[in-house]
């Protein structure tokens, strides 16, 4: 796959069909939309595209709120790519793209730069100054200018319209199991591993500290089963999201990792926790001793819950 960063760098001839979205966290009803603009494209022997946004459209209009996201634009690319779409078109998204109509951003985006055959968006996709156009507007203007659009169906689940938004409030809620439904694959965060305070190690329980991107979300503080991945390796651990209170609060989140049977030395490596479930709150201790008693009963949960359900994912492809 090809990453273009703006459309006046697109100068290929062929004409294409495109999907239209930001894909934060690329969940099932994405994938929807992304998998029928790839089978367009092999029907009509055109190319494949997604024209997404960066930075965030939130983040840029509503600067006084930090809006998180999903997923990176390299986690976005790296599923788009496994998903066969050829090029993946990044526009910055600035306060003078924001002013334009929505008739002058089909004109100036979909029509004079990237010559658009087909359009394929979901049923709630807005564009234009305030988001005032909407799905019919992009069909009027598709038999204006000749090309086609398709609309995708919302995706239920548990009698859910699937969202970013929704899921966005499953990760802060800690419903990380949930959400995994929802995204087709479990929430994720990558990251380096980087030097810690060294107080799980003298506890016997030595971490792998991540750094995290502070424009990404991290799931409700407390504990999690999580799967990790390190090169071509994938091993079971806990996850703490939290402040370590029992030491004192922090004002900045820590991401730490106790990994299950792995004593190799990854600093520097780059990690990524796959979160499966929630095993507990964060709690404030009297004491280490009593942290680390905490420590020994989430290993044996851990444990169980592998054994009893987990187990499998380790055969499984993750994406």
């Amino acid at each position: 796959m090809e990453i273009i960063y703006g459309v006046q760098n697109y100068r290929a001839s062929e004409r294409l069909v495109l999907a239209l979205g930001n894909f934060d966290g690329l969940h099932i009803a994405h994938r929807k939309i992304i998998g029928r603009t790839k089978t367009r494209a092999e029907e009509t022997g055109l190319k494949s595209a997604v024209f997404l946004l960066d930075p965030h459209p939130a983040s840029v209009l509503q600067p006084q709120k930090k809006f998180l996201l999903l997923s990176s634009l390299q986690e976005r690319a790296e599923i788009l790519e496994n998903m066969g779409i050829n090029y993946m078109l990044v526009e910055a998204f600035t306060k003078e793209m924001a002013a334009l109509s929505p008739f002058q951003f089909v004109q100036h985006y979909l029509v004079d730069n990237l010559r658009v055959q087909e359009v394929i968006v979901g049923f709630d996709y807005t564009f234009g100054n305030q988001g005032k156009g909407t799905t019919y507007h992009l069909v009027q203007w598709g038999e204006l200018f000749n090309f086609r659009v398709e609309i995708i169906p919302p995706v239920l689940l548990d009698n859910e319209i699937v969202s970013s938004s929704l899921i966005r409030q499953l990760i802060l809620n800690g419903e990380v199991k949930k959400a995994a439904d929802y995204l087709g694959n479990p929430f994720k965060r990558r990251g380096k591993v980087v030097h810690g305070d060294g107080r799980g190690k003298k506890l016997g329980f030595p971490t792998a500290n991540l750094t995290v991107s502070e424009e990404l979300l991290l799931p409700k503080k407390g504990v999690y089963l999580s799967l990790v991945t390190w090169k071509n390796q994938k091993i079971f651990g806990l996850t703490n999201i939290g402040q370590k209170p029992t030491f004192g609060l922090n004002d900045k989140i820590s991401v730490e990792i106790f990994l299950l049977d792995f004593c190799e030395d990854i600093y520097t490596e780059e990690l990524t926790a796959n979160f499966l479930c929630r095993i507990r709150d964060e709690i404030v201790f009297k004491d280490a001793g009593y942290l680390k008693k905490q420590i020994e009963a989430d290993v044996r949960l851990a444990r169980k819950l592998i054994a009893e359900e987990y187990g499998g994912l380790l055969e499984k492809q993750l994406i």
